[in-house]
């Protein structure tokens, strides 16, 4: 694809991370331009436009998916519009870099995955950015170096300053924990057969059937564990961290704490209040690979289409765990071979 001339992206949906994303191709991405826009809100659209050297602004997705003048999609629209925009491109037979999750349910995830296997080539690449944050991606490594014997425990740290959408226990578990999800998979290498989840709602103002604390509690293929807590509602700001028990040690991501700050006597780590700038070099470096694996005809590092159903399936049955009151197993299809060259078993 283009191998000698940069990559033509168009994006569909243009807020907040659209533009992130947007920024990153425009100034950080060099083998790629943006040439097309699609939002349901047009002015927005039209402004983005004016301001990242007015790519054309296309009024319909199916339009720009298939215009001629886009080599590669990017989706950040709305979740419940992912899977007919990735089955969209699919048809058309064209590369797509959908943020998560790859749907909203997992019977559209299902569809998905059936698609792009039929096809029997792998087009859709997913955004669990994670995967490429150097503090994440210096504790896979130190664990792939045999520094801390054989990892046999993940433990997670996933908070909001404030839930940026809703509080839905269902839209939590599929949109939020699913990097989570994700992150214990991609570290321990290993699928989940087991989850246990409980919740709770942090604040009495809120919906009286809304949830914003969560913890879940997974057992692997291999009887590793796992455990998260996600809270959205964490006010103080946002932070991530991952952790690796092993046989022999402890690998902990070192962020936030890239910043020391001593002023009016007192020292600190500032923490940022959402997502994006902490992530920012990995969201970065995840574009370049994509962008890198579409010119050199490679497959993409990252994260694909069944390690996005994976985390709908998991995200499914911690709610079916949280509605039943206790664990609850996770049934997966068969993996198919477009997707065996991973390490996640």
């Amino acid at each position: 694809m283009r191998s000698n001339k940069r990559i033509r992206i168009g994006v569909i949906g243009v807020g907040k991370m659209g533009e992130q994303h947007i920024k990153n191709i425009s100034y950080l991405c060099p083998g790629a331009i943006l040439v097309a826009l699609h939002d349901a809100n047009q002015d927005r659209a039209k402004e983005i436009a004016a301001l990242y050297g007015f790519p054309q602004v296309f009024d319909d997705p199916d339009e720009l998916i298939a215009s001629p003048i886009v080599d590669a999609v990017l989706i950040t629209a709305p979740d419940k519009v992912h899977a007919d925009l990735i089955l969209a491109c699919l048809r058309e037979k064209k590369p797509v870099l959908c943020e998560k999750p790859l749907a909203s349910n997992l019977k559209d995830a299902k569809l998905v995955l059936d698609t792009e296997a039929e096809l029997n080539q792998l087009l859709v690449s997913l955004g669990f950015q994670r995967r490429f944050d150097p503090a994440h991606l210096a504790v896979k490594e130190a664990a792939l170096q045999g520094v801390i014997g054989r990892p046999i425990l993940w433990k997670g740290i996933h908070r909001n300053s404030h839930a940026p959408y809703a509080t839905n226990p269902f839209f939590l578990l599929t949109n939020t924990a699913g990097h989570d999800i994700d992150s214990a998979r991609w570290l321990l290498g290993s699928e989940v057969k087991e989850v246990y989840a409980r919740a709770l709602r942090s604040r009495d103002d809120f919906p009286p059937d809304s949830r914003d604390l969560f913890l879940l509690e997974m057992i692997m293929n291999d009887e590793r564990l796992a455990s998260a807590e996600i809270y959205m509602s964490a006010d103080y700001g946002y932070e991530v961290s991952a952790e690796l028990v092993g046989q022999n040690g402890v690998l902990t991501t070192a962020r936030p704490d890239i910043l020391i700050v001593r002023a009016q006597s007192k020292r600190y780590a500032p923490i940022a209040q959402d997502w994006t700038s902490p992530f920012q070099e990995a969201y970065a470096a995840e574009l370049n690979a994509w962008i890198e694996s579409l010119a050199g005809g490679r497959i993409f590092p990252g994260a694909n289409t069944w390690d996005g159903y994976v985390a709908i399936a998991v995200a499914e049955a911690a709610n079916e765990s949280l509605i039943k009151g206790t664990s609850y197993p996770v049934e997966l299809p068969r993996k198919p071979g477009l997707y065996r060259l991973d390490s996640i078993d």
